[in-house]
Parts: structure tokens; C-alpha cells; sequence
């Protein structure tokens, strides 16, 4: 047989592509290839939202891990991925601290829209923004939702944890270790202390703290919290809570141990699945219905 011909018949065989099976579902450690490979298969990310602020002798990211452990247990479920999101968010309260970084809600938006546009254009149209144990988040995020889906019609979900797992009726000792679960599942389980890693004197208030009684009013009154009231804690060891701790290694990793059940079985609780199929449902009604029937009066597309 002629030779080039040969090289025609052997061009047009189907050629059976050769990825590497995903290794993590940590999109930034994932190759081009592998990435556009996913996206034939899901569009859904899970992107965290944290702050980096004092907790006491607890690790200062605290309220990131937390997000972001629901974020890579979430990919595990629903077979997505999830990526680094905004790590210092507006801490709220504790901006008097050296190991709180500050940045503004506006200023922390600003940078999820511009990731939230990317993730888009790349081809993840199902985007979970996720929150836990930060109580001004929804200042950055939920500002984030609802102003991209005006500007793109495309709607993204954000979930804050400290809202939602009240409806769930947890049981104390069904939620007693997700801190270390959650610090696991990351990989960063020794940044939490073990008893005697501080003294009593490190462990308390850094100096004696006057008390705001126009803010212990207005908190008795209902009318207080980063959402609804500025103001800031009297010292910088006045936010972190005095959770007890563990006593050995061991212990630590027992806890994490179950701390990681924990949280697992939260998110089965969730039905996360189940959710990402009406995301893209609830989408698709957008594009079909609501955007032929109101496109006039809707804001235009940026």
C-alpha cells in the first residue's frame, strides 16, 4: 500500500485521548489538559471566602480552613473541583489586632467578581462561594451573588455555613469536632494548640479591658453584629473563643479523625448533588424564560 496513503487511513483512525486521571481536586494543581478534560464532565467549582484575623491562641486563618475544608469535601461529592478563593476577607471586629489583616467588603468583592468572571469565561458556569464561622461575610459574598448575576444572567450560589447548619438539627456531638476536622482535611491539624503550648497569662486578655455598656445594651437589645452595627473588640484576645483543648498528639489527631466524619457527613446532609442539578435547572429557566420575557428592563450584560 502506498505509503502516504497509509499515513491518510492511520490520520483518520480515532485517536483515544491519554489524560492523567485527576490526582486532586484542587484546580490550581491540575494541568491545562486535565482541567479542559473536567470541564466535559462538570462545570462546578466550590470557591471558599475566609479572613485572616486574631482568635486568641487559635491559628488566625481559622476562618478560612473552615470553608475551605467544605469546599474540597463538597468537590469529592459532587465530582467538581474547587480552587483557592479569597483567603483575608473584611475580618470585622478585630481589625485592632497584629495578626488581623484588613481589607474592605467592597475591596473583597471587587476581587470575587473578577475571579467569578474568569471561572466563567473559562467554562465553570455552577459557582459555590462558601462561608463558615465569619459572621461579615455575607457583606462580601452575598453582595458578589447577587451583583454578578445582574451583570452576567448567569446565577451563582453562595452558602453560608452559619446559617444553613442550624437547619440540619445537628446534635452537639454530631458537630463537637469540626474544627479539627476541618484543619485535617486541609492538612494544617498542628497549627492547633495543645494544652500547656501557652500559659494562662499568654491565654487571657492582654491587658484589663473596660466595659462598652452602650454595646452590651445594644447587644442585649437585638441590635448588634458586623451586619447590622460597627465596632470593634476590646482586646486582642477577646475573639477566638476558649474551646478546650487537647492534651497530646494523639488526641489532636483522634479529634481530627472525627472531626472529618463530622463534617462528611454534613455535606451528605446537604445534598449537594441534588443542589448542583437545580443550580443548572434554575440556570437554564433563567436563559429560556426570564431573559426573553423581561430582557428589556433587565440590566445590561457586562
Amino acid at each position: 500500500m502506498n505509503r502516504f496513503l497509509l499515513a491518510a487511513l492511520w490520520a483518520a483512525l480515532p485517536m483515544t485521548a491519554q489524560v492523567r486521571p485527576l490526582h486532586t481536586r484542587d484546580f490550581t494543581r491540575l494541568s491545562q489538559v486535565q482541567v479542559a478534560e473536567q470541564l466535559k464532565r462538570s462545570d462546578v467549582i466550590f470557591i471558599p471566602v475566609g479572613a485572616v484575623e486574631t482568635n486568641g491562641i487559635q491559628p488566625s486563618g481559622r476562618d478560612y480552613v473552615w470553608p475551605l475544608a467544605y469546599a474540597m469535601a463538597m468537590a469529592e461529592e459532587t465530582g467538581g473541583l474547587y480552587t483557592q478563593g479569597l483567603i483575608w476577607s473584611y475580618p470585622g471586629t478585630t481589625v485592632i489586632a497584629p495578626s488581623t489583616i484588613y481589607t474592605t467588603p467592597s475591596a473583597g468583592m471587587a476581587f470575587l467578581k473578577g475571579l467569578a468572571h474568569s471561572l466563567l469565561r473559562q467554562g465553570f458556569r455552577r459557582q459555590v462561594y462558601l462561608s463558615s464561622s465569619h459572621g461579615p461575610a455575607p457583606l462580601t459574598v452575598g453582595t458578589l451573588a447577587r451583583e454578578f448575576f445582574e451583570e452576567t444572567r448567569v446565577p451563582i450560589l453562595y452558602i453560608n455555613m452559619d446559617t444553613y447548619l442550624p437547619r440540619l438539627q445537628l446534635k452537639p456531638q454530631e458537630r463537637s469536632r469540626l474544627l479539627y476536622g476541618a484543619h485535617a482535611i486541609t492538612g494544617r491539624l498542628e497549627d492547633l494548640p495543645l494544652q500547656g503550648d501557652y500559659g494562662a497569662a499568654e491565654s487571657g486578655p492582654a491587658a484589663p479591658v473596660p466595659e462598652n455598656v452602650g454595646l452590651a445594651t445594644l447587644g442585649k437589645l437585638g441590635f448588634s453584629g458586623s451586619l447590622s452595627l460597627g465596632s470593634w473588640v476590646g482586646d486582642v484576645m477577646a475573639h477566638g473563643g476558649t474551646e478546650v483543648l487537647p492534651a497530646t498528639v494523639a488526641e489532636r489527631s483522634a479529634w481530627g479523625v472525627e472531626g472529618t466524619a463530622q463534617l462528611r457527613a454534613i455535606v451528605k446532609q446537604m445534598q449537594m448533588n441534588e443542589a448542583m442539578a437545580a443550580l443548572h435547572q434554575h440556570d437554564r429557566y433563567t436563559q429560556e424564560v426570564l431573559v426573553p420575557k423581561f430582557g428589556p428592563l433587565l440590566p445590561p450584560v457586562r
